[in-house]
């Protein structure tokens, strides 16, 4: 019983990693291409965050306060993100000479854990973001949302790489 919950967990955490290394690539995502300090790290949502602004007419005031949001956000930044951290460890306890399953569990619920507070830091961010907009310049950016092909969504996703094969580069 105990190896066939382990193969069940291994299989899993394997399948997980795997699509998210191929996601990750896919994304431009890798550990050459962006990172928290470049254009993909936390609170900058890739190019997602500034693309979705695109088309909507902003003040310099607005542009000002934007940079400034995003410029706070940088400096409070400590390092690389937690999730890139334990998704290392992860994936070494998975490709272990014993993996132990246990610790497998614990290491995927922190990872989702990090990931959860990424997020709810990026939302923070485009929340305020949002709040800069006029109710206008918001619908803009909510009508070009709705119009992004589905492996191109703008915001908290971070864009696709249309037609390249994982490992090619911008």
């Amino acid at each position: 019983m105990k190896r066939l919950t382990l193969s069940v967990v291994m299989t899993g955490v394997l399948g997980l990693a795997a699509f998210s290394l191929s996601n990750a690539q896919q994304n431009g995502d890798s550990p050459r291409g962006r990172g928290p300090g470049g254009p993909g790290g936390p609170g900058g949502f890739g190019r997602g965050g500034v693309a979705v602004l695109r088309g909507v007419d902003l003040t310099d005031e607005q542009k000002a306060s934007i940079m400034a949001i995003h410029d706070e956000q940088r400096q409070a930044r400590t390092g690389p993100p937690a999730d890139a951290a334990l998704r290392r460890d992860l994936e070494a306890e998975v490709f272990a000479e014993a993996p132990d399953a246990q610790k497998i569990a614990t290491l995927q619920q922190q990872f989702v854990q990090a990931q959860s507070e990424r997020l709810a830091h990026e939302i923070a961010v485009q929340q305020k973001v949002a709040a800069v907009l006029t109710a206008d310049q918001r619908a803009k950016v909510r009508e070009r949302l709705s119009q992004a092909p589905a492996d191109r969504r703008g915001g908290f996703e971070r864009h696709g790489a249309d037609d390249r094969r994982p490992g090619d580069r911008r």
